[in-house]
């Protein structure tokens, strides 16, 4: 693996955070997901690659310049992404106003309420 092959690998993770921006942009949530799962994987490529050619390949200042431009552009996506999920749970508590229990058991029935005494041992001893 030389240096060009890590250029080329970068320059596809690149192009795909592109598409991530472009298909979040569009609202797509196929794209989004399907772009994602892609860049995902690249990523992970490209982390092995530098693993196998030595992280001192990115001591170069070009390459340290645009791996923190995509890690900004990747927090700036995940900030959007929770913003949007926001948007969503919001909307769904008005149109489904059940939705507003965030409890994962309702506390309907015996095993959702609180343990009750029944009265047979109501004191215990030594």
């Amino acid at each position: 693996m030389s240096n060009f092959s890590l250029d080329i690998q970068l320059d596809a993770l690149e192009s795909q955070f592109n598409a991530v921006e472009v298909s979040l942009l569009t609202g797509s949530p196929e794209a989004v997901q399907s772009n994602g799962a892609t860049f995902q994987r690249l990523a992970v490529e490209f982390i092995q690659m530098t693993e196998q050619v030595g992280r001192a390949q990115l001591d170069s200042p070009i390459r340290i310049r645009r791996v923190k431009e995509l890690a900004r552009g990747i927090a700036t996506v995940r900030e959007s992404l929770l913003r949007q999920l926001a948007y969503v749970d919001r909307a769904l508590e008005i149109v489904v106003p059940a939705t507003r229990e965030k409890a994962t058991y309702a506390g309907v029935g015996a095993y959702g309420n609180p343990v009750r005494q029944s009265g047979a041992f109501t004191v215990l001893s030594a």
